[in-house]
């Protein structure tokens, strides 16, 4: 005899039995009652092995969540350290920025400073060159007059003290080209002349004033040149 083992119309299983004589029908009766509780049975213990692979699913999957949030959690502290850790650094530039700033804005101030402190400067150079120029060039007029002495009037000495003068007002109006040609320097407008010199020339030019103050101090004075330097250069 095969009988099906049924849980609301569903097959769960099948038993087969053997008899060396019929069945009767109290038999027959008995056995599909007894399949009608096995079959309740089996659907029990199928609920269960599902509920608990379902729970260790859940269980499985509970860890899981667990082990993701505690990274999760320590990536936003991560995360919040390096967002403190920024606004400090935006703090910092800031500061920084704000420094550059003021740095700045005091170099400009300096430059314009600067700019109309060497304004003043070319001004006043200039105005000075022209009210020194003047009267020098007075000067240098009649020193040379009395340098040559054209009517023979003058002694060696009195014309060698003309020569002097007339030396030393050059040299006075070659120092005011020399600050005049400073004033250039800064402005960078300066241009190189270049010739060429005699060292008798430069020694007679430096040492005319240093021989008439020895005289006056009744002194020996006199210079020696080198005669590799005799040369003109």
């Amino acid at each position: 005899m095969v009988l099906p083992v049924l849980f609301e119309n569903q097959i769960k299983a099948v038993i087969e039995l053997s008899s060396l004589s019929d069945f009767t029908g109290l038999e027959i009766a008995f056995l599909e009652q007894l399949t009608a509780n096995i079959g309740i049975v089996l659907n029990s213990i199928e609920a269960t092995m599902q509920t608990e692979g379902l729970l260790k699913q859940s269980q499985q999957l509970a860890g899981e969540l667990q082990a993701q949030q505690t990274e999760l959690q320590q990536t936003n502290e991560q995360l919040e350290q390096k967002a403190r850790e920024l606004a400090e650094q935006n703090v910092e530039v800031e500061r920084k920025n704000q420094e550059i700033e003021q740095a700045r804005r005091a170099l400009e101030e300096k430059a314009t400073e600067l700019a109309l402190t060497s304004k003043y400067k070319s001004e006043f150079l200039a105005n000075m060159s022209h009210e020194l120029r003047t009267p020098l060039n007075s000067i240098l007029i009649l020193g040379q007059q009395l340098a040559e002495n054209p009517d023979q009037n003058l002694t060696t000495k009195q014309v060698d003290f003309a020569r002097t003068i007339h030396g030393a007002g050059t040299d006075l109006l070659n120092l005011i080209s020399d600050i005049l040609d400073l004033s250039k320097i800064e402005s960078g407008t300066v241009t190189v002349d270049a010739e060429e010199i005699s060292f008798a020339n430069v020694i007679e030019a430096v040492a005319r004033p240093f021989r008439h103050e020895a005289d006056a101090r009744q002194l020996t004075f006199g210079v020696t040149l080198d005669p590799a330097l005799g040369r003109t250069c």
